[in-house]
């Protein structure tokens, strides 16, 4: 049986629990060192809840024992986390821009169950967490920052010699064009980006932007993705042997909306190919791509000219771009192994490609002669030192904000073209598994939970079609009927 003894504070105290498993003695008849661990009652527990969940613990503890699963549940969370993060990335399970972002969300885990162990976390204490994450004033950039004129922040650009704003934004300020973009348009932009707009300018960041505090809560869609990378670490855990079993598996994130997916009507779809017309080829050809083939943005800029086959018309989609503050422009595989697929294209939008090769791309390679940078990539760079090289993914980002204020259209945010793409093909009555494998999901499921009202708007649209077709065939009958007989 297990020993259970109470850790007391000074005050008297009790504060934790010291469960131990004797096992036996060694050759020389001395005793072994037992298995320990501890156990912590999470805050606002009863006696009688305590004394439960303790001898519980002591129970499955012993257990385990005997099968030899214990492990060091002594490890702090924070310390495993960050081996967890290593583990997957080292071994390819995750893309480096996911690593990015469960760093930045583990520096607010750890503030909050860093410094326990493995073996004492309940979910009591992750569902506190997520209670604390949900109060205000969380927000690691909650200083935001207003451009106060943009013309004055174009004149500074200029000043210090920079051609391009977006050039200047991307490779000297260090941050993304939508960063520029949003700043430009007067929106909240974070402390953080404000200094280094700022600092690259050589100016005070009070000479350009105003300051606020941000004191919102996180949504609960941010609070999910803490959850999320809790699950993963906690899952590991478990699997390793460490500890008996998960406990966010048992605890409450905060539930999500579901957000609808937003996408183009056929009629806004028209009103953007016929202003496409007037584009130059390069972002016609970007467009046609982005709306027929439902890829992502950096999908569609990964493509290299040998994934085209102009035999069969379809392209070959392998690649990704990416981009990141710590490592500029890089390429890896798509979202899933089910996104590494081939997509059939229409003849117009061939044939397209073909002048997109013949009357840009290689002119461009020719006038470029030297300077060209041979990337192979469909979609490159056109200006000086940097022509050849694939496109930066924000510039796709950039383009359509511009696009769309020039010919006053609805705002187009380059995922809206997969989106659209997803709704056109269920209102011409395709079915969920063939929309999965066109947008490369990694399930069907997938697909059938993302687009559920379009499923709805599509199978209402096809009712009324079928109400029109019947019935007024039934009435064009009667009608006709009715007119032998007046006329019999």
């Amino acid at each position: 049986m297990p020993t259970i003894t109470p850790r007391k504070n000074k005050d008297g105290n009790i504060i934790s629990y010291t469960i131990r498993v004797y096992h036996g003695y060694d050759s020389q008849g001395k005793r072994l060192k037992p298995y320990t661990m501890t156990y912590k009652p999470a805050p606002n527990m009863t006696a009688k809840q305590i004394e439960k969940e303790l001898n519980k613990q002591a129970v499955m503890f012993e257990e385990q024992c005997k099968q030899g699963l214990s492990g060091d549940g002594r490890q702090r969370f924070g310390e495993y986390a960050a081996y967890v993060i290593n583990l997957k990335e080292q071994s390819g399970e995750l893309r480096h821009h996911t690593v990015v972002r469960y760093k930045e969300l583990l520096k607010r885990i750890n503030e909050g169950i860093g410094h326990i162990k493995l073996c004492d976390i309940r979910p009591q204490h992750l569902n506190a967490l997520y209670e604390q994450l949900s109060k205000e004033g969380l927000r690691k950039n909650g200083a935001k920052a207003i451009l106060k004129n943009t013309d004055l922040l174009h004149e500074m650009i200029s000043a210090k010699g920079y051609t391009s704003r977006e050039t200047f934004i991307r490779d000297y300020a260090g941050l993304s064009c939508s960063t520029y973009r949003k700043a430009i348009k007067s929106e909240r932009i974070s402390k953080e980006s404000a200094e280094k707009i700022s600092n690259a300018l050589e100016v005070n960041i009070n000479t350009l932007f105003e300051l606020e505090q941000d004191n919102r809560p996180l949504s609960p869609k941010t609070i999910r993705e803490h959850h999320v990378l809790i699950h993963l670490v906690l899952h590991n855990a478990e699997c390793e042997m460490i500890i008996p079993y998960n406990p966010a598996s048992k605890a409450k994130p905060p539930k999500v909306d579901k957000q609808k997916a937003n996408y183009f009507e056929q009629e806004e779809v028209n009103q953007i190919l016929q202003a496409a017309e007037q584009e130059t080829l390069k972002w016609k050809m970007l467009i046609h791509l982005l709306l027929v083939t439902g890829g992502r943005r950096g999908e569609v800029l990964g493509l290299t000219w040998d994934n085209i086959d102009f035999n069969f018309n379809r392209i070959y989609i392998e690649k990704c771009v990416y981009y990141e503050a710590d490592t500029g422009i890089y390429i890896d595989k798509p979202k899933t192994e089910s996104s590494i697929r081939w997509i059939r294209l229409p003849v117009q939008t061939m044939k397209l490609l073909e002048q997109y090769r013949d009357e840009y791309y290689l002119p461009l390679k020719t006038a470029c002669g030297s300077s060209w940078t041979d990337s192979n990539f469909l979609f490159v760079k056109d200006n000086g030192k940097e022509s050849g090289k694939v496109m930066h993914p924000d510039s796709i980002t950039g383009y359509c904000d511009k696009f769309a204020e020039r010919y006053g259209l609805k705002h187009i945010n380059p995922h809206a073209f997969r989106h659209t793409m997803a709704s056109l093909l269920y209102f011409a009555g395709m079915d969920t598994i063939s929309i999965s494998g066109h947008l490369g999901h990694a399930k069907p499921s997938t697909t059938q939970n993302m687009y559920a009202h379009v499923m709805a708007e599509a199978e209402s649209r096809i009712a009324d079609c079928m109400g029109d077709i019947i019935f007024s065939t039934k009435h064009k009958r009667n009608d006709t009927e009715d007119s032998h007989k007046k006329t019999g």
